[in-house]
Protein backbone atom coordinates (compact mmCIF):
# COMPACT_ATOMS: atom_id res chain seq x y z
CA UNK A 1 0.00 0.00 0.00
CA UNK A 2 2.87 2.37 0.86
CA UNK A 3 4.38 1.61 -2.57
CA UNK A 4 1.17 2.71 -4.34
CA UNK A 5 1.15 6.05 -2.55
CA UNK A 6 4.79 6.81 -3.35
CA UNK A 7 4.41 5.72 -6.98
CA UNK A 8 1.38 7.96 -7.47
CA UNK A 9 3.11 10.99 -5.99
CA UNK A 10 6.14 10.72 -8.29
CA UNK A 11 4.68 9.56 -11.60
CA UNK A 12 3.79 12.97 -13.01
CA UNK A 13 7.38 14.20 -12.67
CA UNK A 14 8.59 10.88 -14.07
CA UNK A 15 6.56 11.64 -17.20
CA UNK A 16 8.67 14.77 -17.71
CA UNK A 17 11.79 12.70 -17.10
CA UNK A 18 10.87 10.62 -20.16
CA UNK A 19 11.38 13.69 -22.34
CA UNK A 20 14.47 14.99 -20.57
CA UNK A 21 16.73 11.92 -20.33
CA UNK A 22 14.90 9.58 -22.70
CA UNK A 23 13.11 6.29 -22.33
CA UNK A 24 16.19 4.13 -21.80
CA UNK A 25 17.77 6.70 -19.52
CA UNK A 26 14.64 6.75 -17.36
CA UNK A 27 14.69 2.95 -17.05
CA UNK A 28 18.36 2.99 -16.05
CA UNK A 29 17.55 5.58 -13.38
CA UNK A 30 14.72 3.40 -12.09
CA UNK A 31 17.07 0.42 -11.76
CA UNK A 32 19.31 2.53 -9.52
CA UNK A 33 16.34 3.40 -7.30
CA UNK A 34 15.54 -0.31 -7.07
CA UNK A 35 19.10 -1.37 -6.23
CA UNK A 36 19.54 1.18 -3.46
CA UNK A 37 16.06 0.39 -2.13
CA UNK A 38 16.66 -3.35 -1.99
CA UNK A 39 20.03 -2.80 -0.32
CA UNK A 40 18.25 -0.82 2.40
CA UNK A 41 15.76 -3.67 2.81
CA UNK A 42 18.60 -6.21 3.04
CA UNK A 43 20.03 -4.25 5.95
CA UNK A 44 16.66 -3.16 7.42
CA UNK A 45 18.51 -2.02 10.55
CA UNK A 46 17.75 0.45 11.96
CA UNK A 47 14.03 0.44 11.29
CA UNK A 48 14.40 3.66 9.29
CA UNK A 49 16.24 1.67 6.61
CA UNK A 50 13.11 -0.42 6.10
CA UNK A 51 11.00 2.67 5.39
CA UNK A 52 13.68 4.19 3.14
CA UNK A 53 13.90 0.91 1.22
CA UNK A 54 10.15 0.83 0.66
CA UNK A 55 10.24 4.49 -0.40
CA UNK A 56 12.97 3.92 -2.99
CA UNK A 57 11.47 0.72 -4.42
CA UNK A 58 8.13 2.55 -4.65
CA UNK A 59 9.82 5.27 -6.70
CA UNK A 60 11.36 2.65 -8.97
CA UNK A 61 8.01 0.89 -9.39
CA UNK A 62 6.26 4.06 -10.50
CA UNK A 63 8.97 5.00 -12.99
CA UNK A 64 9.14 1.54 -14.56
CA UNK A 65 5.36 1.23 -14.82
CA UNK A 66 4.96 4.26 -17.06
CA UNK A 67 8.22 3.94 -19.02
CA UNK A 68 8.21 0.33 -20.18
CA UNK A 69 4.99 0.54 -22.20
CA UNK A 70 6.09 3.76 -23.91
CA UNK A 71 9.55 2.41 -24.74
CA UNK A 72 8.23 -0.87 -26.12
CA UNK A 73 5.52 0.85 -28.18
CA UNK A 74 8.03 3.21 -29.76
CA UNK A 75 10.47 0.50 -30.86
CA UNK A 76 7.92 -2.15 -31.92
CA UNK A 77 6.17 -2.79 -35.27
CA UNK A 78 2.37 -2.75 -35.11
CA UNK A 79 2.04 -6.51 -35.60
CA UNK A 80 4.20 -7.26 -32.53
CA UNK A 81 3.44 -4.33 -30.24
CA UNK A 82 0.72 -6.09 -28.26
CA UNK A 83 2.75 -9.26 -27.77
CA UNK A 84 5.85 -7.39 -26.62
CA UNK A 85 3.94 -5.20 -24.16
CA UNK A 86 1.96 -8.09 -22.67
CA UNK A 87 5.18 -10.12 -22.68
CA UNK A 88 6.63 -7.53 -20.31
CA UNK A 89 3.67 -8.17 -18.00
CA UNK A 90 4.33 -11.91 -18.29
CA UNK A 91 7.85 -11.37 -16.97
CA UNK A 92 6.42 -9.24 -14.16
CA UNK A 93 4.02 -12.03 -13.17
CA UNK A 94 6.86 -14.52 -13.25
CA UNK A 95 8.77 -12.32 -10.83
CA UNK A 96 5.79 -12.09 -8.48
CA UNK A 97 5.43 -15.87 -8.50
CA UNK A 98 9.14 -16.32 -7.82
CA UNK A 99 8.98 -13.95 -4.83
CA UNK A 100 5.95 -15.77 -3.38
CA UNK A 101 7.69 -19.14 -3.71
CA UNK A 102 11.02 -17.91 -2.33
CA UNK A 103 9.25 -16.05 0.47
CA UNK A 104 7.87 -19.35 1.72
CA UNK A 105 11.39 -20.61 2.43
CA UNK A 106 13.76 -17.63 2.79
CA UNK A 107 14.26 -15.04 5.50
CA UNK A 108 13.23 -11.46 4.77
CA UNK A 109 16.75 -10.14 4.24
CA UNK A 110 17.74 -13.02 1.97
CA UNK A 111 14.59 -12.53 -0.11
CA UNK A 112 15.44 -8.83 -0.46
CA UNK A 113 18.93 -9.80 -1.61
CA UNK A 114 17.42 -12.04 -4.30
CA UNK A 115 15.23 -9.15 -5.48
CA UNK A 116 18.35 -7.02 -5.88
CA UNK A 117 19.65 -9.31 -8.65
CA UNK A 118 17.05 -8.49 -11.36
CA UNK A 119 17.48 -4.75 -10.72
CA UNK A 120 21.23 -5.03 -11.22
CA UNK A 121 20.75 -7.18 -14.33
CA UNK A 122 18.36 -4.62 -15.83
CA UNK A 123 20.78 -1.75 -15.32
CA UNK A 124 23.55 -3.69 -17.13
CA UNK A 125 21.32 -4.96 -19.96
CA UNK A 126 19.99 -1.48 -20.73
CA UNK A 127 23.49 -0.23 -21.52
CA UNK A 128 23.56 -2.82 -24.30
CA UNK A 129 20.22 -1.59 -25.69
CA UNK A 130 19.71 1.62 -27.64
CA UNK A 131 17.49 4.59 -26.88
CA UNK A 132 14.18 5.05 -28.71
CA UNK A 133 14.99 6.29 -32.26
CA UNK A 134 12.00 8.62 -32.08
CA UNK A 135 13.24 10.34 -28.96
CA UNK A 136 16.75 10.63 -30.41
CA UNK A 137 15.56 12.26 -33.64
CA UNK A 138 13.26 14.56 -31.73
CA UNK A 139 16.32 15.70 -29.75
CA UNK A 140 18.56 16.17 -32.83
CA UNK A 141 20.75 13.11 -32.22
CA UNK A 142 20.78 11.81 -35.79
CA UNK A 143 23.84 9.57 -35.55
CA UNK A 144 22.57 7.86 -32.41
CA UNK A 145 19.12 7.49 -33.99
CA UNK A 146 20.64 5.79 -37.04
CA UNK A 147 22.54 3.38 -34.79
CA UNK A 148 19.38 2.65 -32.81
CA UNK A 149 17.42 1.94 -35.99
CA UNK A 150 20.13 -0.47 -37.18
CA UNK A 151 19.99 -2.19 -33.79
CA UNK A 152 16.20 -2.61 -33.74
CA UNK A 153 15.32 -2.96 -37.44
CA UNK A 154 18.44 -4.17 -39.24
CA UNK A 155 18.63 -3.74 -43.05
CA UNK A 156 15.62 -1.41 -43.28
CA UNK A 157 17.20 1.17 -40.97
CA UNK A 158 18.40 3.58 -43.69
CA UNK A 159 15.03 3.98 -45.37
CA UNK A 160 13.32 4.22 -42.00
CA UNK A 161 15.68 6.99 -40.92
CA UNK A 162 14.88 8.93 -44.08
CA UNK A 163 11.14 8.47 -43.45
CA UNK A 164 11.36 9.73 -39.88
CA UNK A 165 13.54 12.70 -40.84
CA UNK A 166 11.20 13.70 -43.65
CA UNK A 167 8.27 13.63 -41.26
CA UNK A 168 10.25 15.55 -38.63
CA UNK A 169 10.85 18.42 -41.06
CA UNK A 170 7.10 19.13 -41.15
CA UNK A 171 6.90 19.98 -37.47
CA UNK A 172 8.67 23.34 -37.92
CA UNK A 173 10.14 23.03 -34.45
CA UNK A 174 6.76 22.91 -32.68
CA UNK A 175 7.65 20.15 -30.24
CA UNK A 176 6.23 21.59 -27.02
CA UNK A 177 2.91 20.56 -25.50
CA UNK A 178 0.45 23.43 -25.18
CA UNK A 179 -2.94 23.77 -23.52
CA UNK A 180 -4.47 23.86 -26.99
CA UNK A 181 -2.89 20.47 -27.73
CA UNK A 182 -4.38 18.99 -24.56
CA UNK A 183 -7.87 20.20 -25.48
CA UNK A 184 -7.73 18.77 -29.00
CA UNK A 185 -9.97 15.76 -29.68
CA UNK A 186 -7.13 13.41 -30.52
CA UNK A 187 -5.46 14.06 -27.16
CA UNK A 188 -8.29 14.36 -24.65
CA UNK A 189 -10.35 11.52 -26.13
CA UNK A 190 -7.41 9.13 -26.13
CA UNK A 191 -6.45 10.30 -22.63
CA UNK A 192 -9.95 9.66 -21.27
CA UNK A 193 -10.14 6.23 -22.91
CA UNK A 194 -6.83 5.19 -21.36
CA UNK A 195 -7.90 6.63 -18.01
CA UNK A 196 -11.14 4.63 -18.14
CA UNK A 197 -9.32 1.36 -18.85
CA UNK A 198 -6.68 1.95 -16.18
CA UNK A 199 -9.41 2.84 -13.68
CA UNK A 200 -11.18 -0.41 -14.54
CA UNK A 201 -8.02 -2.25 -13.54
CA UNK A 202 -8.24 -0.82 -10.04
CA UNK A 203 -12.03 -1.13 -9.79
CA UNK A 204 -11.47 -4.86 -10.22
CA UNK A 205 -10.12 -4.65 -6.63
CA UNK A 206 -6.91 -6.37 -7.72
CA UNK A 207 -4.71 -4.19 -5.50
CA UNK A 208 -6.93 -5.01 -2.55
CA UNK A 209 -6.86 -8.73 -3.35
CA UNK A 210 -3.08 -8.85 -3.80
CA UNK A 211 -2.42 -6.86 -0.63
CA UNK A 212 -4.87 -8.80 1.55
CA UNK A 213 -4.71 -12.25 -0.10
CA UNK A 214 -3.78 -14.06 3.09
CA UNK A 215 -6.33 -12.10 5.17
CA UNK A 216 -9.07 -12.84 2.62
CA UNK A 217 -8.42 -16.57 2.75
CA UNK A 218 -8.27 -16.58 6.53
CA UNK A 219 -11.56 -14.66 6.72
CA UNK A 220 -13.14 -16.99 4.17
CA UNK A 221 -12.17 -20.06 6.20
CA UNK A 222 -10.83 -21.91 3.15
CA UNK A 223 -9.07 -25.25 3.57
CA UNK A 224 -5.98 -24.05 1.64
CA UNK A 225 -3.25 -22.26 3.60
CA UNK A 226 -2.98 -18.53 2.78
CA UNK A 227 0.67 -18.89 1.68
CA UNK A 228 -0.11 -21.72 -0.73
CA UNK A 229 -3.20 -19.90 -2.02
CA UNK A 230 -1.08 -16.85 -2.88
CA UNK A 231 1.34 -19.06 -4.83
CA UNK A 232 -1.51 -20.77 -6.69
CA UNK A 233 -3.06 -17.45 -7.68
CA UNK A 234 0.29 -16.03 -8.82
CA UNK A 235 0.84 -19.13 -10.98
CA UNK A 236 -2.62 -18.77 -12.54
CA UNK A 237 -1.94 -15.12 -13.24
CA UNK A 238 1.38 -15.87 -14.95
CA UNK A 239 -0.15 -18.59 -17.15
CA UNK A 240 -3.07 -16.40 -18.22
CA UNK A 241 -0.87 -13.40 -18.99
CA UNK A 242 1.01 -15.82 -21.23
CA UNK A 243 -2.29 -16.56 -22.96
CA UNK A 244 -2.92 -12.81 -23.30
CA UNK A 245 0.54 -12.39 -24.82
CA UNK A 246 -0.39 -14.95 -27.49
CA UNK A 247 -3.85 -13.47 -28.16
CA UNK A 248 -3.25 -9.70 -27.93
CA UNK A 249 -2.34 -9.25 -31.61
CA UNK A 250 -4.60 -12.06 -32.85
CA UNK A 251 -7.96 -11.51 -31.15
CA UNK A 252 -7.71 -7.78 -30.47
CA UNK A 253 -7.54 -5.65 -27.35
CA UNK A 254 -11.22 -4.81 -26.98
CA UNK A 255 -12.51 -8.38 -27.15
CA UNK A 256 -10.03 -9.46 -24.48
CA UNK A 257 -10.99 -6.51 -22.29
CA UNK A 258 -14.70 -7.29 -22.57
CA UNK A 259 -14.16 -10.97 -21.70
CA UNK A 260 -11.83 -10.02 -18.85
CA UNK A 261 -14.28 -7.51 -17.38
CA UNK A 262 -17.26 -9.87 -17.50
CA UNK A 263 -15.41 -12.80 -15.92
CA UNK A 264 -13.75 -10.62 -13.26
CA UNK A 265 -17.09 -9.07 -12.31
CA UNK A 266 -18.81 -12.45 -12.02
CA UNK A 267 -15.98 -13.80 -9.88
CA UNK A 268 -16.07 -10.81 -7.54
CA UNK A 269 -19.77 -11.51 -7.10
CA UNK A 270 -19.01 -15.16 -6.35
CA UNK A 271 -16.31 -14.18 -3.87
CA UNK A 272 -18.78 -11.90 -2.11
CA UNK A 273 -21.26 -14.78 -2.07
CA UNK A 274 -18.73 -17.01 -0.32
CA UNK A 275 -18.43 -14.52 2.53
CA UNK A 276 -22.20 -14.16 2.71
CA UNK A 277 -22.59 -17.94 2.92
CA UNK A 278 -19.96 -18.18 5.62
CA UNK A 279 -21.87 -15.65 7.71
CA UNK A 280 -25.08 -17.64 7.18
CA UNK A 281 -23.97 -21.25 7.72
CA UNK A 282 -21.16 -20.72 10.20
CA UNK A 283 -18.81 -23.62 10.95
CA UNK A 284 -20.21 -25.89 8.25
CA UNK A 285 -18.99 -23.47 5.55
CA UNK A 286 -15.52 -24.98 5.28
CA UNK A 287 -16.86 -28.47 4.72
CA UNK A 288 -19.60 -27.50 2.27
CA UNK A 289 -18.31 -24.38 0.50
CA UNK A 290 -14.60 -24.32 1.33
CA UNK A 291 -13.79 -24.64 -2.37
CA UNK A 292 -15.65 -21.47 -3.36
CA UNK A 293 -13.20 -18.70 -2.28
CA UNK A 294 -10.17 -20.26 -3.98
CA UNK A 295 -12.18 -21.13 -7.09
CA UNK A 296 -13.60 -17.60 -7.28
CA UNK A 297 -10.20 -15.98 -6.91
CA UNK A 298 -8.59 -18.45 -9.31
CA UNK A 299 -11.14 -17.67 -12.02
CA UNK A 300 -10.88 -13.97 -11.17
CA UNK A 301 -7.17 -14.03 -11.99
CA UNK A 302 -7.92 -15.97 -15.18
CA UNK A 303 -10.19 -13.12 -16.28
CA UNK A 304 -8.06 -10.30 -14.92
CA UNK A 305 -4.83 -11.59 -16.41
CA UNK A 306 -6.03 -11.86 -20.01
CA UNK A 307 -7.25 -8.27 -20.17
CA UNK A 308 -7.54 -5.89 -17.24
CA UNK A 309 -4.06 -6.75 -16.01
CA UNK A 310 -1.75 -6.34 -19.03
CA UNK A 311 -3.79 -4.47 -21.64
CA UNK A 312 -4.13 -1.06 -19.92
CA UNK A 313 -0.34 -0.76 -20.20
CA UNK A 314 -0.43 -1.76 -23.87
CA UNK A 315 -3.08 0.88 -24.62
CA UNK A 316 -1.25 3.49 -22.56
CA UNK A 317 1.72 3.19 -24.89
CA UNK A 318 -0.20 3.16 -28.16
CA UNK A 319 -3.32 5.34 -27.74
CA UNK A 320 -1.70 8.60 -26.57
CA UNK A 321 -0.23 10.76 -29.40
CA UNK A 322 3.55 11.15 -29.22
CA UNK A 323 3.42 14.89 -28.54
CA UNK A 324 1.40 14.34 -25.35
CA UNK A 325 2.79 10.93 -24.46
CA UNK A 326 5.24 11.85 -21.71
CA UNK A 327 2.78 14.11 -19.87
CA UNK A 328 -0.29 11.92 -20.38
CA UNK A 329 1.39 8.63 -19.47
CA UNK A 330 2.81 10.18 -16.33
CA UNK A 331 -0.59 11.57 -15.36
CA UNK A 332 -2.49 8.34 -16.13
CA UNK A 333 0.01 6.23 -14.21
CA UNK A 334 -0.07 8.61 -11.25
CA UNK A 335 -3.87 8.38 -11.17
CA UNK A 336 -3.69 4.58 -11.42
CA UNK A 337 -1.41 4.27 -8.40
CA UNK A 338 -3.48 6.84 -6.50
CA UNK A 339 -6.55 4.69 -7.16
CA UNK A 340 -4.66 1.57 -6.04
CA UNK A 341 -3.67 3.39 -2.85
CA UNK A 342 -7.26 4.53 -2.24
CA UNK A 343 -8.76 1.09 -2.91
CA UNK A 344 -6.29 -0.60 -0.58
CA UNK A 345 -6.54 2.04 2.14
CA UNK A 346 -10.34 2.03 2.13
CA UNK A 347 -10.74 -1.75 2.42
CA UNK A 348 -11.04 -1.94 6.19
CA UNK A 349 -13.49 0.97 6.25
CA UNK A 350 -15.64 -0.51 3.49
CA UNK A 351 -15.55 -3.89 5.19
CA UNK A 352 -16.85 -2.28 8.38
CA UNK A 353 -19.69 -0.49 6.54
CA UNK A 354 -20.67 -2.93 3.78
CA UNK A 355 -19.21 -6.16 5.10
CA UNK A 356 -16.67 -8.21 3.16
CA UNK A 357 -19.37 -9.58 0.85
CA UNK A 358 -20.78 -6.12 0.15
CA UNK A 359 -17.32 -4.75 -0.58
CA UNK A 360 -16.67 -7.29 -3.34
CA UNK A 361 -20.20 -6.86 -4.72
CA UNK A 362 -19.57 -3.11 -4.92
CA UNK A 363 -16.46 -3.60 -7.04
CA UNK A 364 -18.18 -6.21 -9.21
CA UNK A 365 -21.03 -3.78 -9.93
CA UNK A 366 -18.54 -1.00 -10.68
CA UNK A 367 -16.95 -3.16 -13.37
CA UNK A 368 -20.34 -3.73 -14.99
CA UNK A 369 -20.90 0.03 -15.27
CA UNK A 370 -17.42 0.52 -16.71
CA UNK A 371 -18.05 -2.28 -19.21
CA UNK A 372 -20.85 -0.23 -20.77
CA UNK A 373 -18.51 2.75 -21.16
CA UNK A 374 -15.84 0.49 -22.66
CA UNK A 375 -18.25 -0.87 -25.27
CA UNK A 376 -19.44 2.61 -26.26
CA UNK A 377 -16.30 4.74 -26.24
CA UNK A 378 -13.12 2.64 -26.57
CA UNK A 379 -12.07 1.69 -30.13
CA UNK A 380 -10.16 -1.42 -31.18
CA UNK A 381 -6.45 -0.71 -31.76
CA UNK A 382 -5.10 -4.18 -32.49
CA UNK A 383 -3.20 -4.46 -35.78
CA UNK A 384 -3.22 -0.69 -36.37
CA UNK A 385 -0.13 1.45 -36.56
CA UNK A 386 0.17 4.49 -34.32
CA UNK A 387 -0.89 6.89 -37.09
CA UNK A 388 -4.14 4.99 -37.64
CA UNK A 389 -4.82 4.87 -33.91
CA UNK A 390 -4.43 8.64 -33.65
CA UNK A 391 -7.00 9.10 -36.44
CA UNK A 392 -9.49 6.95 -34.50
CA UNK A 393 -9.73 9.76 -31.96
CA UNK A 394 -10.57 12.44 -34.51
CA UNK A 395 -7.11 13.80 -35.18
CA UNK A 396 -4.64 13.86 -38.01
CA UNK A 397 -1.10 12.80 -37.35
CA UNK A 398 0.84 15.87 -36.37
CA UNK A 399 3.95 14.28 -35.01
CA UNK A 400 6.68 13.17 -37.35
CA UNK A 401 7.41 10.02 -35.53
CA UNK A 402 3.80 8.89 -35.80
CA UNK A 403 3.78 9.60 -39.53
CA UNK A 404 6.67 7.28 -40.13
CA UNK A 405 5.38 4.31 -38.20
CA UNK A 406 3.35 2.79 -41.00
CA UNK A 407 6.26 2.72 -43.41
CA UNK A 408 8.48 1.35 -40.71
CA UNK A 409 6.11 -1.50 -39.94
CA UNK A 410 5.95 -2.39 -43.64
CA UNK A 411 9.73 -2.40 -43.89
CA UNK A 412 10.21 -4.76 -40.95
CA UNK A 413 7.04 -6.84 -41.17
Amino acid sequence: MFRYGISSFLNTSAGRQLNVIGRRGTLIASSLWFMVGWLCLVVATPKAALFVGRLLTGIGTGIVALTVSVFISEISPANLRGQLNTGANLILCGGILAVFVLGKFLTFWLLAACCLIPAAAMSVALFWCHESPRWLLKNNQRRSAAAALRFYFGPGAASELATLEAALSHMHGATGLSLRDMTSRRVYRSFLCVLLIMSMQQLSAVSLIITFTQDIFQDAGTTVSPEDAAIILAFIQMVMVGVATFLADRVGRKILLVFSTILSSVCLGALGLSFSLKASVGESFKETYGWLPLTSLGLFFVGYSVGLGPLPWVLLGEMIPLKARAFATGTCTAILFAEAFAVTLSYNGMRAILGVAGTFWFYGASLVICLVLLLVFVPETGGKDLEEIEKLFGGTSSSPQESGVKNRDQSVG
